[in-house]
């Protein structure tokens, strides 16, 4: 960890390091092995204040922005990846809360959010589109002081739990307009018409369930949108670009895990009686990755710094995210490669490490998509 955490950053970090070391590492693997949603946890985690650690405290939030909610994130992914993929998918609902809703929603939704009360799915990837956010098709149409909206969406992670509250749902008001006729709308769970589907097992969040958002005429009043009408692309751009900080600093916890395992199984394997370590042939691709563990801690941290002192971010949260999840793979492989055989078996933790870097290599951007983000800045 950076040396240059301040005191209120180090006090989020030891609560934390005490949750996630003592509460979190000895009760979840249950919940991994049966790809189950670990409710007690997370309400005892959400009663602790984290997720709210990146918000206003007048709404009940901890304020420490960015720079906490990285914290946060790569803290947790270091025991439990996927218990960081609850976290930073509740936070990109609350982030658009936060950054462009009116003061009725923030007292509406955000304190109860930050309190962990209930938790939110951001709903925006649709079937047919993938990472086109400007190719949404589910429309939402104007009836009186109402909207009413009809479509569907995919891979909303945290949708159908028993914590599942709230969904933003990026929609199309003004189709005439192309990209800038997207607005963005809160819809409660309960609303007449909308519905979620069943959560689908995956290779990695597997305690992290992500399902399908189905609306069908489905009708919320005018005060749900989100900011303007029409402001829907600019919100989702600049939350994914805020998440992928998430995603990297989550990226860096796993990569973090994932070189504690191998280097506490190498120390005691033997290979034609030489401590397997005595071969360089380990030994060096460890220290790399030890290395590329502190560059992304420093990108990590960079880009985080940036967005909360509200300068320019969006270049350096997509290398911050690019680096770090594809680092994640090659030292999630490296450990597995440690562990020989003993690496593909379920009963070592090691197994899953792999699936829950892809993961991370496709949500908020896949790696081609941060590389085409960056292509654009160089040839601008």
């Amino acid at each position: 960890m950076l040396a240059d955490l301040n005191e209120d950053e180090r006090a989020l970090k030891q609560g934390l390091d005490a949750f996630a070391e003592g509460r979190l590492r000895s009760h979840i693997k249950p919940f991994v092995d049966r790809h189950e949603f670990p409710v007690d946890l997370v309400r005892e985690f959400a009663a602790l204040g984290y997720m709210g650690a990146a918000y206003d405290p007048g709404h009940d939030g901890g304020g420490l922005g960015v720079r906490g909610a990285a914290v946060v994130a790569e803290t947790l992914a270091a025991v439990e990846p996927g218990f960081a993929a609850i976290y930073l998918c509740n936070s990109a609902p609350m982030t658009a809360i936060a950054r462009f809703g009116s003061d009725a929603l923030k007292r509406r939704w955000l304190g109860p959010l930050c309190r962990g009360e209930i938790i939110a799915s951001f709903g925006v990837t649709e079937t047919h589109g993938g990472s086109d956010v400007a190719g949404v098709k589910t429309r939402a149409v104007a009836d009186g002081d109402d909207w009413v909206l009809s479509g569907s969406k995919v891979f909303s992670t945290n949708a159908g739990t028993e914590l599942h509250g709230l969904s933003t749902v990026v929609a199309v008001t003004d189709p005439e307009l192309g990209p800038k006729g997207l607005s963005t709308f809160l819809v409660a769970v309960g609303t007449p018409g909308f519905h979620v589907g069943k959560a689908n097992r995956k290779i990695g969040w597997r305690i992290a369930p992500s399902a399908e958002l189905f609306f069908d005429e489905c009708r919320v009043p005018n005060s749900a949108m989100i900011g303007g009408r029409g402001e829907g692309l600019k919100q989702i751009l600049t939350t994914l670009s805020l998440g992928r900080i998430l995603v990297a600093a989550a990226a860096l916890g796993l990569s973090r895990k994932a070189l504690a395992l191998a280097r506490d199984y190498g120390a005691t394997r033997r290979i034609g009686g030489q401590p397997i370590f005595a071969h360089q042939g380990l030994t060096f691709p460890l220290a790399d990755a030890m290395t590329h563990i502190h560059a992304a801690e420093l990108m990590v941290r960079n880009a985080a710094v940036l967005a909360d002192a509200g300068r320019p971010f969006r270049l350096e949260t997509s290398m911050a995210k690019l680096f770090a999840s594809e680092m994640a793979g090659e030292i999630a492989d490296l450990a597995v490669q440690v562990h020989g055989g003993y690496g593909v078996y379920d009963e070592y933790e090691v197994s899953g490490l792999l699936g829950e870097a892809k993961v991370l290599q496709i949500v908020e951007g896949t790696s081609e998509v941060q590389r085409l983000i960056i292509a654009r800045e160089l040839a601008s």
